[in-house]
């Protein structure tokens, strides 16, 4: 290298714009680095794998990806650890089921912020918004009024989300005044992603019927008297679904077939066009 050629190197270097930048810079790629091991590193030592699951559980397969088991019989992703951890404080709860169990139960959608919890911005977007119910986002219209809903450090709780990820929210009307929008309150009235997407439905449960080797998915599953479970075929084959004296007769792919639970007990049943599916319904008061 020669005499020139370091100088304006040294001088680049040494500039307070440069050494700002690549401090940025670092802060983001450390900050990146820290939430994908957050999000990898607890699981990696997971319990056992189970097929035993219901509505509210946290579940994953041998992968690293966590999603969230619906009502509906649906499992919605969190798209990253920033997102989940404004759900949850850690990854105890959340349940290792088979890979082939997991593809059975269809995707619902992706998992956005806790209402409340955080304000997010987009890159391509200078405005900063809350999170209202249902992934909607207002613009804060002011500096003082972040600070308001926020305190003096409102600047540290706003999260930046890729632009890949905005089409999981929708916009709603901006925020003029702090009555508009409590965070406190907003937080207490979504404690659930159940809640957030407005899936909570109770006494509703949908199981997914998988082909021969996947089976009923969950396998078991406890539910409250007065349930109204429903299954529905995700094969492309015919199935049914029999008890000790039912059956719900042939089910085609992409049908469903409901029934109501309301004695309390364990109750196993299974497909009798193929006889190694086989499941149970535990029915609690």
């Amino acid at each position: 290298m020669d005499a020139k050629a370091s100088s304006l190197e040294m001088l680049i270097h040494s500039s307070p714009l440069f050494v700002s930048s690549m401090k940025r810079l670092l802060q983001r790629t450390l900050a990146a680095a820290g939430s994908v091991a957050m999000l990898a590193a607890p699981l990696a030592s997971s319990a056992a794998v189970t097929t035993s699951f219901g509505p509210g559980d946290l579940i994953k397969g041998s992968m690293d990806t966590v999603y969230y088991f619906a009502s509906n019989g649906k499992r919605y992703v969190f798209p990253n650890a920033k997102t989940y951890f404004t759900w949850y404080a850690n990854f105890d709860t959340v349940k290792q089921i088979p890979d082939n169990h997991l593809s059975t139960v269809p995707l619902g959608g992706n998992v956005t912020y806790r209402p409340g919890r955080k304000m997010v911005k987009i890159d391509t977007d200078p405005r900063t918004y809350v999170v209202d119910r249902g992934g909607v986002l207002r613009h804060v219209t002011s500096e003082s009024l972040a600070q308001t809903l926020y305190g003096l450090n409102w600047n540290n709780q706003i999260d930046d989300i890729p632009d890949g990820f905005f089409i999981n929210y929708r916009l709603g009307t901006a925020i003029e005044t702090a009555s508009e929008y409590q965070p406190a309150n907003v937080m207490t009235l979504t404690t659930t992603i159940a809640q957030d997407k407005g899936l909570e439905e109770e006494g509703v449960i949908t199981i997914s019927i998988g082909a021969p080797g996947d089976g009923f998915v969950p396998s078991s599953i406890t539910v409250k008297r007065g349930t109204r479970v429903t299954w529905t075929n995700r094969d492309n084959m015919v199935h049914n679904v029999s008890g000790s004296n039912w059956s719900s007769g042939d089910i085609a792919p992409g049908q469903s077939y409901t029934k109501i639970y309301d004695v309390v007990g364990s109750f196993d049943y299974h497909c009798s066009i193929h006889p190694a599916m086989q499941a149970t319904i535990n029915v609690v008061p």
